[in-house]
């Protein structure tokens, strides 16, 4: 037995075949993060002294994102086939496939927050900041092409002299997008979602929570539709100057809508 094991130990790999070699690949990464997760649940639980249902839910979470990232790894050609994953002119993983990866992450993200939301708010809270959580990745997949590098990347202007340029810049970052989106819809969609839904439960919605939870998922599905703000504003969002502006804007409607939120 211990001659088998010293062999497998040492096989070739390169005569192993694409499919057998992620399998292994996959197999291995997934052991390695189901043991890290045990020992650093181990520690949160032990020594930071966190509640029992959140350690669990850490452990659920990361799991599903190592589950879901392996199998979008597995089937990694099929899914560069559709959405392009990765980019040869970037040499690495492309925007589309970035976006694809926030889908296992944002899921992630959904179960740390659920224990946290119900001990703060209950059960209403915990499903209210759940689905805002998830909102963002779902969103931006739906609308993947916007992000594609082609796209975004590519920035295409007239000089003087009616000459045209084609500048190569940050474009349609989709983590920035991703990341601003996720805590404006945290924020905004997270607060009236759990409104919208004690008042369904109850039998006793107010409609201004209604209208602020609709203007809610408009002005974050705004913020994750780079392509329909460009056409709209007077700067160029590719640009950093203009994203950053950008940024300012929505930070500036959440504020907005919080006022509205505490006053109501």
């Amino acid at each position: 037995m211990l001659e088998e094991l010293i062999k497998n130990i040492s096989k070739d790999w390169s005569t192993l075949d694409k499919n057998e070699l992620k399998s292994y690949m996959i197999s291995g990464s997934i052991f390695l993060e189901l043991i890290g997760l045990v020992i650093s649940s181990l520690v949160l639980f032990l020594i930071v002294d966190l509640p029992t249902s959140f350690v669990i839910n850490i452990i659920i979470g990361f799991t599903i994102l190592t589950l879901l990232s392996a199998i979008i790894v597995y089937n990694r050609d099929y899914l560069d086939g559709k959405y392009g994953l990765f980019y040869e002119e970037y040499k690495g993983l492309s925007y589309q496939g970035v976006v694809l990866f926030f889908i296992p992450a944002s899921i992630a993200f959904a179960f740390i927050i659920y224990p946290i939301a119900s001990h703060q708010g209950g059960i209403y809270s915990a499903i209210g900041f759940c689905l805002a959580a998830l909102y963002p990745a779902f969103f931006m997949f739906l609308r993947i092409n916007v992000y594609k590098n082609e796209n975004s990347r590519k920035l295409v202007t007239e000089d003087k002299n009616g000459n045209i340029i084609i500048e190569y810049v940050i474009g349609y970052h989709p983590a920035i997008y991703y990341i601003f989106g996720s805590l404006i819809s945290c924020h905004l969609i997270g607060f009236s979602l759990m409104k919208v839904i004690s008042g369904i439960a109850e039998s006793n919605l107010d409609i201004c929570y209604l209208i602020y939870f609709i203007s809610s998922l408009l002005i974050v599905s705004f913020i994750l539709s780079p392509d329909i703000a460009n056409k709209i504003l007077p700067f160029e969002l590719k640009e950093k100057n203009g994203l950053t502006k950008f940024l300012i804007i929505g930070i500036i409607l959440m504020a907005i809508m919080g006022s509205l939120f505490v006053n109501w």
